[in-house]
């Protein structure tokens, strides 16, 4: 937990909206209901004393079975989450009106006008929530109030931005420019948790216009993808956890299993990446 409030308090001072416990880059699929309602409730409270309550705290639901996963928001939501992501329950892959009924089913069990985002992670969940998909759940589900997109295709993000009636996120961060480009309103951002400072101002630049802006939108992208690449040398959350205990934010590295940390050869690799992308002295020997 000590380790949790210092990445807190490092999102605090940058322009960094909101803070994602238990997302589908995270072990969230790992956590028991205790051990959610407990980070969910110390993230809150962390946002809050670190932040004077600017930082928004949101929790992500991943159960496959319904029931659990209307558990698993409601106990989120008690313990301080402000919204929640939701996503298509993984190896299942309902039908139509089996999405609608999950989505349903747990806004049903939620306080009134709780804030619900769906994301869409087909490369995990094995369930691609399209644009038509999208705009169905939305009209049955009336508290969902934004669609986080992780499909990294520039058509795709035009084509939600144009026909949904609620604002899109990016979920990828190969994709946050072209994506802001396209009309998406901000993202969710697992490089963000390094260099948030860097990527809200992409977001912001990328959403600009002119000459200037889309300049600076271009270098920024070139400076954040060898980073970007560097956290995908291994599963999320591995590589994250080994780059910010190389580069000192947090004390120590530990992941559940099945889930296992890098081979020395790796996490050297890793570090020579790091200095690649001027973020980590190499050691004096």
């Amino acid at each position: 937990l000590r380790d949790l409030d210092d990445l807190i308090r490092f999102q605090a001072r940058h322009t960094t909206t909101g803070v994602l416990v238990g997302g589908t880059a995270g072990e969230g699929w790992a956590l028991s209901l205790n051990e959610l309602g407990r980070l969910v409730g110390y993230a809150a409270e962390s946002a809050a004393r670190h932040s004077n309550f600017r930082l928004r705290v949101y929790a992500a639901v991943t159960d496959i079975d319904s029931r659990a996963a209307r558990n698993a928001a409601v106990t989120a939501v008690h313990a301080g989450a402000e919204a929640l992501f939701l996503c298509a329950p993984s190896f299942a892959q309902p039908g139509i009106q089996g999405l609608v009924r999950h989505f349903a089913y747990i806004a049903a069990g939620l306080p009134e006008h709780t804030p619900l985002v769906l994301l869409n992670e087909p490369q995990r969940t094995g369930t691609d929530l399209t644009p038509e998909l999208v705009r169905r759940i939305c009209a049955e589900v009336p508290s969902i109030v934004a669609h986080c997109e992780g499909v990294g295709q520039p058509a795709r993000a035009r084509s939600l931005a144009a026909e949904l009636p609620v604002p899109v996120l990016c979920g990828d961060d190969r994709m946050i420019g072209p994506y802001m480009r396209s009309g998406a309103v901000g993202a969710v951002s697992v490089v963000g948790g390094i260099v948030p400072a860097e990527v809200a101002r992409l977001i912001l630049e990328a959403q600009g216009h002119g000459v200037r802006a889309n300049r600076i939108a271009d270098a920024l992208e070139r400076n954040l993808s060898p980073l970007i690449d560097t956290l995908r040398v291994a599963s999320c959350p591995v590589a994250l956890k080994e780059t910010l205990v190389a580069l000192g934010a947090i004390r120590g590295a530990e992941v559940r299993a099945p889930l296992a940390l890098l081979g020395d050869s790796d996490r050297r690799a890793l570090e020579r990446s790091l200095t690649a992308a001027k973020l980590l002295v190499p050691a004096l020997s």
